[in-house]
Parts: C-alpha cells; structure tokens; sequence
C-alpha cells in the first residue's frame, strides 16, 4: 500500500520518468519489430521508420499518464483557434486550424507561395525530413558504425522519444 502511494508520488512529479521506463520495457520488442533485415541492429533506412513509431508511442504512454498534457495541448488549440469563442471548435474552425498548420508545416518548401507543394517542392521537404532522422540516428549510433544497437537505443532513449528529462540536483 505504501508503495503505491510512494510510486503514485513519483509519477505525479515526473510523467517522463515513467514514460521512459515504460518505453525502455518495450525497447527490444520494438527494436526487433523495426529491424527488417532480421541482424538485431537498426540501420539508417530501418531506423526512419522506427523513430516516428517510438515517438508516437511515447507521447500516448505520456498522455495516459498525464492526461493533464493533452488537456493544456485541447487548451491551448482552443484558445488560438476558437474564432468565435464559444468554447468549442466547430467545423470550420477546426479546418482552419489543420489548413494553418498544413502551411506551417510546408512554408519552407513552398517556393512558388501557392499554399501547396508541388513534386520538386515535396521532394525536398522529404529529403530534409531524412535528413533530421538522419542526424538522430548518427547521435545515437555512439560507436558510428551504422548500426543503431539496443544499447545504443537504450542510451539515447529520451532524444529518440522526444522526451525531455528533468536535472535532478
């Protein structure tokens, strides 16, 4: 009884601790599951799809646990996009909301400024996302061999969910 008192404590003072736990538990599941090539290592091409699946895991882990971060994240939508602020979003506002972040998402790749990306234009906001995985893939590669292991994965957990840890003092 007393430690789950203690552990509900812990939790409530840091979610992410938690969420890391939970997703270091998974971890080899995970792993093996994104390993194509079936070698127990995740090499670049593996790691691109790997990587957004552990973060989507991580922020649903985070939000079971904290459901108050989802709530500040519907907040926070509301009161940007609650045009006519009656406490909800409808329909348009809504569509308002996906087309604005739509354009945020390709305003350094619309070239020609016509709110949509043409090929040349998606092909390179392709290659930069790549390139971003990529980067992340090299930080976590410590021995920079190519091959992201589940040490490896272990160690740069928090940078591969996203997740910021808080300094303990």
């Amino acid at each position: 009884m007393m430690m789950d008192v203690c552990l509900a404590v812990l939790l409530a003072q840091d979610p992410s601790a938690e969420t890391l736990k939970r997703l270091a538990a998974e971890l080899p599941d995970r792993l093996k599951a994104a390993d194509a090539d079936g070698n127990g290592t995740l090499d670049a091409k593996e790691f691109r799809r790997f990587r957004p699946v552990l973060k989507q895991a991580a922020d649903k882990i985070l939000g079971e646990l904290d459901p108050s971060i989802a709530k500040k994240k519907t907040e926070k939508d509301l009161k940007k996009h609650d045009a006519n602020k009656d406490g909800k979003l409808d329909e348009a506002e809504a569509k308002a909301r996906d087309d604005a972040e739509r354009l945020k998402d390709i305003q350094d790749f619309d070239w020609d400024e016509d709110g949509t990306l043409n090929e040349r234009e998606r092909t390179a906001m392709a290659w930069a996302e790549e390139g971003k995985l990529d980067k992340r893939f090299r930080r976590a590669d410590g021995d920079a061999n190519g091959a992201l292991t589940l040490d490896e994965a272990r160690a740069a957990l928090p940078d591969l969910a996203g997740i910021k840890v808080k300094k303990t003092e």
